[in-house]
């Protein structure tokens, strides 16, 4: 046997020297790692086996055992002392024996449309519960006319068991009944629940245990008196199984959907569940423990809505068939969990172990037929992974797994690319099968997207078992892209740093302050960078019909600068900001782009307030006017203060807009006392200077 972690810390290594040693690649080496359960599962597979663990093995072989019977159903299976064995159908209601040698012969054709469960005595007489009138046959051989021995009000008997006395015990339903049937024929109802259904019993150490639909309960009823008690309500739509295991161990399987119903159709898989549903628990059917001493506790959550049949095997473990997909998983006591494959059967209803064996019979529904789980493996299985996206363009390095390979088995992979989101005749061809588990170099051709494909065979009665796929890649390198340039007023310490931590976000954000500082401006930027490289940023700034940039910052990592314009002339400018990503990336393959921002105005010179002039009116108000100017920008706003006022008014031009660089103003004032007074005028620009004037009239 072959095992590959031993050299798993050396691969991941060689890996990562071999991506340094390619000069193509430029960025980060990105490790794209499969090792779980829901890794693999994301993948598409084929005859693989699957444990909770995550470890993917070769399924075992799932033969056909028995298929001769033009069924729907086969519902039930039972075996004589002989190692006949028995198996009831629906919906033609009749009993199949299938020798130990594979001869199969027809039984009994029953006037019933459902033979739904099988018993057999010390004495291997078989009794046979029907639907849909709810009857039980005894049958002593194929040319003897069976005996009724109940006739009830029911429709379905779903389970029958003995007792150690021979006593026979029958679930029924659709009015919750348990029957028991003496050896000598007497019939008496033992228990009668307040349920419609009793769909499974179980009979252990003189007390029999029952499975209810509607509030999916757990029952212990006394054999002697029929006293019953609740040992658990699990609150789902059914307790479908209930099957003995080890060291005294109980457990019940449950379903949280409508199972296969005789004399219809089968079910249709549940839809999605409505809005604020719990949908991760809404499709899962569970199974239940229950301890020697009553604890009870969910063992296991079955990823399928059906829990139909389950059988304990000669382990610490429980086979569990499912529908509506056919699916059979093994389980052990602490939950850890395989899928073991597939039937093409829509649902697995039943199970048998022969006895003084390790075989498992399934019967099935949609359609009915009996397969057999052997004990050796499928001769190939693959699986293809789910399509990784790196994002953009990628360059490959190698493959890498963890495993093992015992003696007469291979793992094996070969990969592809593309660069489509799902998989298509645009990809590429499989490369060739790697086979080297420490690293393989990966062939397939640069592109966006990635899938591998492992490929396990054996040529005896042993599987591999792969654990853990490595897959290394690295971008091929794409320049940043700036988004926008904004140039505002506003203060630099108002501009927001990047998150603590982060060298620079993909978008960065600098909302500006426009009350700030009339000569400080704040220029901001966004960038966006597919490999998520550190930026670095140089800033220049220049007048629009000038040549040359001057530079005003380099090295700069932050997503915004503070200009202070106080030693620049008035005029209209613009700043050009150059971004690099050579922080991440060898000089030879660091890319730059630049952007130049919309042109935006320096104005730092103060309007003037000139020629203010003042005329008395009789009634002792004044008209008073004045010019006011500025070299660069229109004049937005003029207030005024006469004497001691405390509050500015307003002031406005005489044509009653502002809307130019030079204005007349007009005042007409209430009337002010007699005597000397004094008028200040302050007036601001767009650019946010300020004039003021004052003058005596």
């Amino acid at each position: 046997m072959t095992f590959s972690r031993a050299f798993y810390i050396f691969s991941v290594a060689v890996v990562f020297f071999s991506i340094h040693l390619l000069p193509v690649f430029g960025v980060t080496t990105q490790i794209w790692t499969q090792q779980h359960q829901k890794d693999f599962e994301s993948g598409k597979s084929e005859n693989v086996s699957l444990s909770s663990k995550g470890e993917l093995m070769l399924a075992p072989k799932l033969d056909t055992f028995f298929e001769d019977t033009k069924e729907i159903y086969i519902w039930c299976l039972a075996e004589d002392s002989k190692g006949n064995i028995y198996a009831g159908t629906g919906n033609k209601g009749k009993i199949y024996r299938i020798t130990p040698d594979g001869e199969s012969s027809l039984f009994y054709d029953s006037p019933e449309v459902k033979i739904l469960t099988l018993a057999i005595d010390l004495n291997d007489n078989i009794y046979a519960g029907t639907a849909p009138d709810g009857l039980i046959y005894k049958l002593t051989d194929s040319s003897t006319p069976p005996t009724t021995i109940l006739s009830s009000e029911e429709k379905y008997v779903w389970a029958m068991t003995f007792d150690d006395a021979g006593n026979l015990y029958a679930a029924t339903g659709t009015s919750g009944k348990i029957y028991k049937v003496t050896p000598d024929g007497k019939t008496s109802v033992l228990y009668d629940s307040d349920e419609r259904n009793i769909l499974c019993l179980l009979h252990h150490q003189g007390q029999l245990y029952a499975g209810s639909d509607g509030k999916g309960t757990i029952y212990s009823v006394k054999t002697a008196d029929g006293a019953a008690s609740v040992i658990y309500q699990t609150g789902q739509k059914e307790v479908r199984r209930l099957v003995m295991g080890a060291q005294g161990l109980i457990y019940a399987g449950t379903i949280t959907t409508a199972a296969p119903q005789p004399g219809g159709p089968p079910p249709v898989p549940p839809g999605p569940a409505p809005p604020g549903s719990r949908n991760g628990e809404e499709k899962k059917s569970r199974v239940y423990k229950i301890e020697p001493d009553g604890i009870v506790s969910v063992m296991w959550e079955v990823p399928e809505p059906l829990i139909l049949s389950m059988v304990s095997d000669s382990e610490d473990g429980l086979y569990v068939g499912t529908g509506d997909s056919g699916k059979l998983y093994w389980v052990n006591t602490g939950g850890d969990s395989v899928f073991k494959g597939k039937c093409s059967a829509g649902q697995i209803v039943a199970m048998h172990r022969p006895a003084n064996s390790d075989r498992l019979l399934l019967a099935t529904g949609n359609g009915g037929k009996i397969f057999e789980l052997k004990s050796d493996y499928l001769g190939e299985g693959t699986l293809e992974s789910k399509a990784r996206d790196t994002k953009v363009v990628s360059r490959w390095g190698k493959l890498s797994w963890e495993g093992a390979t015992p003696e007469g088995t291979t793992i094996s992979f070969a990969t592809r690319t593309g660069n489509t989101e799902k998989t298509n005749s645009t990809w590429n061809d499989w490369s060739e099968e790697l086979t080297t588990s420490e690293g393989s170099q990966i062939t397939s051709p640069a592109a966006r997207y990635i899938q591998w494909r492992a490929k396990l065979t054996t040529s005896a009665s042993a599987t591999p078992v792969l654990k853990k796929v490595t897959v290394a890649s690295v971008q091929s390198n794409t320049e940043p892209r700036f988004t926008s340039i904004v140039v505002r007023r506003g203060n630099a310490s108002e501009t927001p740093s990047p998150p603590k931590g982060v060298s620079l976000p993909r978008e960065s954000r600098s909302p500006p302050n426009p009350e700030g500082d009339s000569t400080k401006y704040t220029a901001s930027w966004k960038v966006k960078d597919d490999n998520s490289d550190t930026l670095q940023f140089n800033v220049y700034y220049k007048g629009v019909d000038e040549t040359n940039w001057k530079l005003l910052k380099d090295e700069l990592k932050k997503s915004s600068y503070a200009l202070d314009t106080t030693l620049m002339s008035d005029g209209r400018y613009v700043i050009k900001v150059s971004a690099t990503d050579k922080l991440s990336n060898p000089p030879n393959f660091a890319k730059s782009v630049e952007k130049i921002s919309d042109p935006f105005d320096v104005d730092n010179s103060q309007p003037s307030v000139t020629d203010i002039a003042a005329t008395a009116n009789e009634d002792q108000t004044y008209q008073i006017t004045c010019k006011v100017a500025d070299p660069f920008s229109y004049i937005q706003k003029a207030v005024y203060k006469i004497d001691s006022d405390e509050e500015w008014q307003v002031i406005f031009p005489d044509d009653g807009i502002f809307d130019s660089k030079r204005e007349t103003l007009l005042l007409h004032t209430n009337t002010l006392p007699a005597g000397e007074h004094t008028i200040t005028i302050r007036v601001t620009d767009a650019a946010g200077n300020t004039g003021v004037g004052r003058a005596t009239f």
